[in-house]
C-alpha cells in the first residue's frame, strides 16, 4: 500500500492510471466536480478502482462534500444546504436530513469517506471558509457538527474534521499562500481547537491545516509539522485516528515543496495519509520512491492505522434508476426549505 491519497483526472480511468494504481495500490482516491457528471457513470469509475486494488480491504474513495458552495455532486442535480445555512435554521432534525441526503447520495456513487465536518470558527477573513462552518462559538459548532457527523457515521459514512487545529482566524486563502496564525498550543485548546478535542473521540479521521503557527513550529506548516502533529495532536491529545493532509496541491505548500518532498515530510510529521488531489499521476512515482526510504517503524504505524480505519468502510449497493429521481426530487425538495445565506467570497474550493 502506498500512503497516499490520489486525484483521478476524469470520467473514466487513463490507461497511464490504470497502469499506476494497480502497481503502486494507493490507499485511497479522492473524486471532484470534473469526476462526476453521471451518477451511473461515477460508480463505474469507483467500482474499477475497488477492482483495481488487492488485499482485503476496500481503498478509500473520498470526496469533499460539504453542502453549500463545496458540493461536488451539483452537477448531477444533488444540492444540498451549507453547514452556515443548516446553522442558521436552528434544526438538528434538518441537520440529520442533511446528513441522510448526503450519505444516501455518496454510497450510491460509491464514495466511502466524505471530507467534513468542517470544525473551524465562522470568521469574516477570505480564507476559504465564509459559509463553510457551523457557527463562530466553540459550542454551537460542537453540537451542529456533532449531530451530522454522527448521522453520517451511522448511515456508514467514514467522516474527517477539519481543518486541525482551527484555521478560521486565517486571514488568507491557503489555496493561494500559506496562512499565518499565531498562538500556543494551550490558546488553540482554549478555543480554535476545541470542536476538535470534543468530537475528537467520535472521528475516525481528522485533516490537518495548512497553517505557520510560529509559536509551535516557525519553520514548518502544521500539516508537515512534527511539533503540531506528533507533539500536539498525537502525543498530548493522544489521537489514534487516521491523520489526512489537507491537498498538497495548494499554493500553501505546492509554492515551497514538490509534492514527493511533502508527502514525505507529512508522514515524518505524524500524518497518515497525504492528499495529491491535482495531476497525481505526474507525482506518484517520485512519492513512492520518497516514502520508500522512509524508516520502517513510521511506515508501519501508518500501515497499521489505515487497515483500522479501512475495516469499518461501508460499501452499499446504488440506487436503482426510479429510486434515484425520486431521490433527487426529495433532496432538491429539501435543500430549497432551507434558505442559504448570503454569498461568500470565492476560492478555489468551491470550483474543483
Amino acid at each position: 500500500m502506498l500512503p497516499v491519497i490520489a486525484g483521478v483526472e476524469g470520467l473514466v480511468l487513463t490507461p497511464r492510471e490504470r497502469e499506476l494504481f494497480a502497481r503502486l495500490q494507493p490507499a485511497g482516491y479522492i473524486l471532484f466536480t470534473r469526476n462526476i457528471a453521471d451518477y451511473e457513470l461515477t460508480r463505474e469509475l469507483t467500482d474499477e478502482l475497488r477492482r483495481l486494488t488487492t488485499g482485503p480491504d476496500a481503498p478509500i474513495i473520498a470526496i469533499d462534500q460539504e453542502g453549500g458552495r463545496v458540493v461536488r455532486t451539483a452537477e448531477i442535480g444533488v444540492p444540498l444546504p451549507s453547514a452556515a445555512a443548516l446553522a442558521q435554521a436552528g434544526s438538528s432534525h434538518l441537520i440529520r436530513q442533511a446528513a441522510c441526503y448526503n450519505a444516501a447520495c455518496l454510497h450510491t456513487l460509491g464514495v466511502n469517506t466524505n471530507f467534513a465536518p468542517v470544525l473551524d470558527l465562522a470568521s469574516p477573513h477570505a480564507n476559504a471558509l465564509p459559509s463553510r462552518c457551523w457557527g463562530a462559538d466553540t459550542q454551537e459548532v460542537i453540537t451542529n457538527a456533532g449531530v451530522w457527523n454522527r448521522t453520517s457515521f451511522a448511515r456508514g459514512m467514514m467522516t474527517c474534521g477539519k481543518h486541525f487545529p482551527g484555521m478560521g482566524a486565517a486571514e488568507c486563502d491557503p489555496h493561494h499562500d500559506l496562512p499565518v496564525l499565531h498562538g500556543t498550543r494551550e490558546s488553540f485548546l482554549a478555543s480554535a481547537a476545541m470542536p476538535f478535542t470534543a468530537l475528537m473521540p467520535e472521528l475516525p479521521s481528522l485533516m490537518i491545516a495548512h497553517l505557520l503557527i510560529p509559536e509551535i513550529d516557525a519553520e514548518l506548516p502544521t500539516s508537515l509539522s512534527p511539533a503540531l502533529v506528533q507533539g500536539f495532536l498525537r502525543d498530548q491529545l493522544g489521537y489514534e485516528g487516521v491523520v489526512f493532509t489537507d491537498d498538497l496541491c495548494m499554493g500553501a505548500i505546492a509554492k515551497r515543496y514538490a509534492p514527493a518532498e511533502s508527502a514525505a515530510m507529512a508522514l515524518r510529521a505524524g500524518c497518515d495519509l497525504p492528499l495529491i488531489c491535482h495531476d497525481a499521476v505526474e507525482h506518484l512515482e517520485a512519492t513512492a520512491a520518497a516514502i520508500e526510504v522512509l524508516p520502517a517503524d513510521i511506515i508501519e504505524a501508518v500501515q497499521q492505522r489505515v487497515a483500522r480505519f479501512r475495516l469499518h468502510i461501508s460499501t452499499q449497493l446504488p440506487m436503482t434508476f426510479i429510486e434515484w429521481n425520486d431521490y433527487l426530487k426529495n433532496v432538491a425538495d429539501f435543500t430549497a426549505s432551507v434558505p442559504e445565506v448570503g454569498a461568500a467570497p470565492g476560492s478555489p474550493v468551491q470550483e474543483y
